[in-house]
């Protein structure tokens, strides 16, 4: 009886409303006057806010000016999450809210419009942007809270989706949107209210489609291991978000193309093995192709019969597939993919005599010469490099190499070709007339004073037998008081970790494992940060986990100061964690 008479009233109020409206003019934006700054204000509710035994489908919201939505659909947030639709109509300064279904029984539900609801005259958001009601007897009060950061950099992350699953549900991480659920702010920070007492599963991601599914293949994402059980006071739940794709790892597709033959995988492939089922029969060239998700084999040997070949595949989650292809090559006129490689250290770098470089190929080399591959100084020879010192990787399209140089010759070279040039320049300036003396022959060649590695043509042959051009890398050596020195000394109980020394962006530069003190030298002027990836379980590398397994990453500790290290100084940091 006390329901039915609540809802005669909540209608006949509704006809009343709805009348007073249909009298009034139509909306216009008010002109002339101050600028409006003062943001519009609930004044009245149908439920009254906090309501509680609410079963009806219909909800009023009246302001204090006129108001407008043009943005809900992406502000408004509703949770628990709704499985039906809703329709929201404006009447002046009354916001109506009809849902299609019912709501669920003895369930507190938050509409968090954030700036959904505006003024019509300058879009001030309303400060009154939560509503709250229960169709159960009283109102759900747990609270999550925390912050959404990046694991790699701990950079914040705006508009991350925090979410609780219920532990009862069918509806999981992998297949549906969570039951409760908030958006992190400019800050990062986050809060979901209002949540009934029970098990959890928490998860935040990125959410790039706005679906409120998490998407393995191109969101950023962040889960909590244990269940969270909420009973009682407000839990802060911090989260580091990181990509992984942890889609199961398959081919997709073995087939000519071209002139190769691929095995296409659906995700990116860390390495690969291969063996060849007839042990008379050679196996061809191959390596990772195509954005890293193929294995590509090349046709040197002019081969015509298929070969079968068992390979074992492995992705970045060092999960490994097996299988057997044929491998068949078929005529084709398509050109094969052009020829290019990239050297380490990169051009115009600085190097200190120990000098280690590393060549990737985007096909495998089956071939060199020698006599093109050298170092020089100002044209002279100064070091032929040997294949003694080759390390090439399995596939043949990764080749290291390390070389002590010997700059005291350079040093000498270089002193010697000072003195020649001072003799030289003082002849010039005597024999010279006073208004000559100030000019330069701009056509006169320039001298190289760089150190150079020489890649000369056709140095290397690929299995596609093209060749590299011509190519010279200039480097400088390293001089003692243009550098700096960074000492690193640790406190920790981990056994197993690797500390990056990472410039101000972020990017690798150098690191070290393993070691509580040590230096890194040779450092060029500039802001650097550190960052520590913790071996927790001592296996030797560290894992950015599997959601798939119930996994978590494993820790990552970032300093939080910028370190500045300047030229001919060694600073010292000491670290615990």
């Amino acid at each position: 009886m006390l329901q039915m008479l609540r809802y005669l009233i909540y209608s006949s109020l509704t006809i009343l409303l709805l009348s007073i409206l249909a009298r009034c003019a139509s909306i216009t934006a008010p002109t002339g006057g101050p600028k409006d700054t003062i943001p519009p204000s609930m004044v009245n509710s149908i439920p009254p806010p906090q309501s509680t035994n609410f079963k009806d489908k219909t909800i009023f919201l009246e302001f204090d000016e006129r108001i407008k939505a043009d943005k809900l659909k992406d502000q408004l947030i509703i949770t628990p999450i709704i499985s039906g639709k809703y329709e929201n109509t404006i009447k002046k300064n009354l916001f109506i809210m009809t849902f299609n279904e019912p709501f669920a029984d003895s369930t507190t539900y938050t509409l968090n419009f954030r700036e959904g609801i505006q003024d019509i005259t300058e879009s001030n958001p309303s400060l009154t942007n939560k509503f709250t009601f229960s169709t159960g007897s009283f109102i759900d009060s747990l609270s999550i809270y925390g912050l959404t950061t990046n694991l790699l950099d701990n950079d914040t992350i705006e508009n991350a989706i925090v979410g609780l699953f219920r532990v009862e549900d069918t509806v999981t991480i992998f297949n549906g949107s969570p039951y409760y659920f908030s958006q992190s702010d400019k800050e990062g920070f986050y809060t979901i209210e209002n949540i009934k007492n029970g098990k959890y599963i928490a998860i935040a991601f990125s959410d790039n489609n706005k679906n409120l599914k998490l998407d393995f293949k191109s969101e950023s994402y962040a889960f909590k291991k244990d269940t969270l059980t909420l009973d009682s006071l407000p839990v802060e739940l911090n989260f580091k978000l990181f990509k992984l794709d942890v889609t199961p790892f398959r081919q997709m597709t073995a087939l000519p193309s071209g002139k190769y033959y691929e095995i296409n995988f659906n995700k990116y492939i860390t390495d690969f093995t291969l063996t060849s089922l007839d042990s008379l029969a050679k196996i061809p060239y191959a390596n990772i192709a195509k954005q890293n998700k193929s294995i590509r084999f090349y046709n040197s040997d002019n081969l015509q019969d298929s070969i079968a070949v068992s390979y074992n595949a492995t992705d970045s989650l060092n999960t490994s597939i097996s299988d057997t292809v044929y491998v068949k090559f078929t005529e084709s006129k398509r050109k094969p993919d052009d020829f290019s490689f990239l050297v380490s250290p990169k051009q115009n770098g600085l190097i200190s005599p120990e000098f280690f470089a590393e060549i990737n190929f985007n096909k495998p080399i089956i071939n060199y010469n020698l006599d093109s591959l050298y170092f020089e100084y100002d044209s002279i020879v100064i070091h032929q490099i040997h294949d003694s010192i080759f390390i090439w990787n399995s596939h043949r399209d990764k080749l290291t190499f390390h070389i002590t140089i010997d700059k005291s010759k350079i040093d000498t070279l270089l002193s010697y070709q000072q003195k020649i040039q001072s003799v030289s320049d003082s002849l010039t300036e005597t024999k010279s007339s006073p208004d000559l003396t100030s000019k330069k022959d701009k056509n006169a060649p320039k001298r190289n004073t760089g150190f150079r590695l020489y890649i000369g043509k056709g140095t290397f042959i690929t299995a596609d037998y093209d060749s590299s051009g011509s190519v010279g890398y200039n480097y400088k050596f390293i001089k003692p008081e243009e550098v700096g020195t960074q000492e690193i000394i640790t406190t920790t109980k981990y056994q197993s970790f690797t500390i990056q020394l990472l410039t101000e962006k972020f990017e690798p530069f150098k690191e070290v494992s393993g070691q509580k003190k040590f230096i890194f030298s040779d450092v060029p002027p500039g802001k650097y940060r550190i960052r520590i990836l913790i071996d927790s379980n001592n296996d030797g590398i560290w894992s950015p986990g599997n959601i798939a397994n119930n996994e978590e990453p494993e820790p990552v500790y970032i300093h939080p100061e910028t370190l500045i290290i300047r030229a001919d100084w060694r600073t010292k940091l000491e670290l615990s964690f």
